[in-house]
């Protein structure tokens, strides 16, 4: 079994999105990732799928061109497939990011 404490994991940093992974064990890797109001993540793509959980904040993810208000509470799972995904932060954001990793 592993457990970790989520907030002690919430840092952010003036220099941009904070992403601070606290279990990478594949195929499963977890990380707190923390946005203050106005900072983004440009868009990029990833091979692997994610699902994203807002646990503070509010914000807006874009995926292929698709757009999700992000609040507490709310998740979004993003397929391997999407071509890009983003992330805008309009407040100060804490989102719980947990994604498959391929095993090799």
């Amino acid at each position: 079994m592993f457990s970790v404490d989520l907030g002690e994991a919430i840092r952010f940093s003036d220099h941009g999105p904070a992403k601070n992974v606290f279990y990478d064990n594949a195929p499963l890797k977890a990380q707190v990732i923390c946005l203050k109001a106005g900072q983004v993540i440009p868009p990029c793509a990833m091979s692997n799928d994610v699902l994203f959980c807002v646990l503070r904040g509010e914000g807006e993810m874009i995926v292929d061109n698709e757009r999700a208000l992000l609040k507490p509470m709310l998740s979004v799972v993003v397929p391997r497939q999407a071509e890009s995904r983003s992330i805008v932060a309009k407040t100060d954001v804490v989102i719980l990011a947990v994604q498959s990793v391929s095993v090799r």
